[in-house]
């Protein structure tokens, strides 16, 4: 019974930890032009692996990119 509650916290612990993240090109291109960056990971469902939703703001204008691909750009 211990073994399999010790199991369970592992896994749990494995499952919602914060995946570390490398800088991405993106995020290095945004920086360089003096732009605002935000990311954050989703899952479209269970079980899938996550994507990655980058966005760059330059002078009130976004550009939002779905793991590395230029999606739309919003703003003025």
């Amino acid at each position: 019974m211990k073994r399999l509650v010790f199991g369970i916290a592992i896994a749990a612990t494995i499952l919602t930890a914060p995946l570390a993240r490398a800088q991405t090109g993106v995020q290095d291109q945004c920086a360089s032009s003096g732009g605002q960056y935000t990311s954050q990971e989703v899952s479209p469902h269970f079980g899938q692996a996550p994507s990655l939703i980058e966005t760059c703001c330059i002078a009130q204008k976004c550009t939002t990119y779905r793991d590395g691909v230029q999606g739309p750009t919003y703003g003025g």
